[in-house]
């Protein structure tokens, strides 16, 4: 095997799937909105699809394990399906509940495939070929971004349909690259390391670092849900909206690129813990924005909140609580986003509903002050 030519073609993989999560994050609410599905309903049915997502992911990821399937096929039938219903709502008017159900096992198939498609950097791996997961991941976050700003801008010349359109392409396009990709029947585990159980009364401050993490991911996983409502706060659209994920998207790039060389020797935990107060800094800014020129501005934070805590998060497991339970605390680490996006998804969809953005908006603010706090509290804890 060519180590470039499947270094690209794994970049190429992560790529368009990451492309795949911008109109099922960041554009189902106004999607499902535009046909009649109110806000509590949408913030139910994500935190529904997600919770199922998260079920399967476990199911399925044990089936390529056991080397029971072959990981592509499974990949090729999942990107199949998601790629028939995307079109299908395209060319059929169905009532909105339809709409919703639909979208919503898009959303929780685009999110079944995330441990299936990690398989194959263990299988490069296994085959002594080096993969460079950060180029790879820098890639999908560029990749995002300029879908955000393209697919933004497409919705608001064409109209909604662009939605399911974009994301019936990028799903016929990772089908013909899976198609191209080794097969992964027989291959390593795609969690070759076992580690102990951890159990988190013994490490304190972990523990309350997972409690920051979910509560500034509730206020993150909340606010790109109902984005469109705080862009249309300060008279903005949906090619505002897109142009403000982009920015975001960017500008992670580079902290996921250079993040080692920043940290050195300094422990991540003050990384991590600088990400928190971040992003209440973001949440109080988002509050006094008055203008789509300050959203932008705001969200070259991201470089500093988002950015960096993703970058942070996973020399800090190793760093807290070692290589014997390096695994089950990812586990721990990856589970505040799943809390973050159920809470965000219902609380936020209820309080649309019910007061309106401005009541989003500070709640986001109190969780992530909340957090912030819990953050900076593990963070001077011994252990």
């Amino acid at each position: 095997m060519d180590e470039r030519k499947e270094n690209i073609r794994y970049c190429f993989l992560l790529g368009v799937h990451t492309m795949m999560l911008c109109p099922a994050i960041n554009f189902v609410t106004p999607y499902l909105a535009a046909a009649n599905v109110s806000t509590k309903h949408i913030g139910i049915l994500i935190a529904v699809s997600c919770l199922l997502a998260v079920l399967f992911q476990q199911f399925v990821g044990r089936l390529v394990d056991k080397n029971l399937i072959d990981g592509r096929i499974l990949l090729l039938f999942l990107t199949a399906v998601l790629t028939l219903g995307a079109f299908s709502l395209v060319w059929i008017d169905f009532a909105g509940s339809l709409k919703a159900i639909i979208f919503g096992g898009m959303y929780c198939i685009t999110f079944v495939m995330l441990p299936v498609l990690n398989s194959f950097s263990f299988f490069y791996e296994n085959k002594g070929i080096s993969v460079n997961y950060g180029v790879a991941r820098g890639c999908g976050s560029m990749s995002f971004a300029i879908c955000s700003m393209i697919l933004g801008f497409l919705m608001l010349k064409f109209g909604i349909f662009i939605v399911p359109l974009s994301y019936g392409l990028l799903g016929a396009i990772l089908f013909a690259i899976l198609l191209s990709m080794p097969t992964l029947k027989g291959t390593v585990s795609t969690s070759p390391t076992q580690s102990a159980s951890l159990n988190l009364s013994k490490f304190p401050a972990f523990r309350m670092m997972l409690i920051g993490l979910c509560l500034v991911m509730f206020f993150h996983n909340m606010l790109m849900t109902y984005f469109i409502y705080v862009i249309e706060k300060v008279g903005g659209d949906s090619s505002h909206l897109g142009m403000a994920l982009g920015i975001a998207a960017f500008l992670e790039i580079p902290i996921l690129f250079l993040y080692t060389r920043l940290k050195g020797n300094t422990p991540s935990k003050y990384f991590l813990t600088a990400s928190g107060v971040f992003f209440f800094v973001k949440a109080a800014l988002f509050i006094a924005a008055q203008s789509v020129t300050m959203i932008y501005l705001v969200q070259i934070l991201q470089i500093v909140s988002y950015g960096l805590m993703v970058a942070a998060r996973v020399y800090y497991v190793d760093e807290v609580v070692g290589k014997k339970y390096e695994t089950t605390g990812q586990a721990y680490i990856a589970a505040t986003e799943t809390v973050g996006m159920v809470l965000g998804s219902i609380i936020g969809g209820f309080l649309m509903q019910g007061l309106g953005v401005g009541s989003l908006l500070w709640c986001g603010m109190i969780a992530s002050f909340v957090g912030m706090i819990c953050m900076i509290s593990s963070c001077r804890a011994k252990r």
